[in-house]
């Protein structure tokens, strides 16, 4: 599988990191990141700037994750913690910013019901992912 090693995050740094991580995980992420950017895209098109603006912040969480194996990696060597600890703080941290920027990005959708029904189902997509790699990380951490 060489492009897997091609990949931010699943090569060689990743591994010697500490913070192991499935590449099953990572392709998801990037699943995720060019499906939202499609979304992006096709909001764009449609003169929907509002919609567009309101779905970056669901960019954030797996773009993090993407890097935070080789970041967790080198913060190790600076912090008292284990790479797969600090790739748990990053992704936690991703999600709760890409969740409070929901909020944000949402008040430009003019109809209320519209934005709390946006804002509450892409919260809980922020919330499952975050999740989801949390637990996949933690999970990593526990096999070593």
């Amino acid at each position: 599988m060489p492009f897997v090693n091609a990949l931010p995050g699943a090569g060689e740094a990743a591994a010697s990191s500490g913070a192991k991580t499935s590449t099953e995980m990572l392709f998801a992420c990037w699943a995720i990141v060019i499906v939202l950017l499609a979304m992006e895209l096709v909001f764009l098109r449609a003169r929907k700037k509002e919609y567009a603006v309101a779905i970056l912040p669901l960019l954030i969480t797996p773009a993090v994750y993407i890097v935070s194996g080789v970041v967790s990696g080198w913060l190790s060597g600076f912090l008292s913690l284990a790479a797969g600890q600090i790739r748990v703080i990053i992704d936690l941290t991703a999600g709760m910013v890409s969740c409070l920027l929901l909020g944000l990005a949402s008040r430009g959708i003019a109809e209320r019901r519209t934005r709390n029904a946006f804002f509450w189902c892409c919260a809980g997509f922020v919330l499952i992912l975050t999740l989801a790699l949390v637990t996949n990380t933690l999970a990593a951490i526990v096999q070593k």
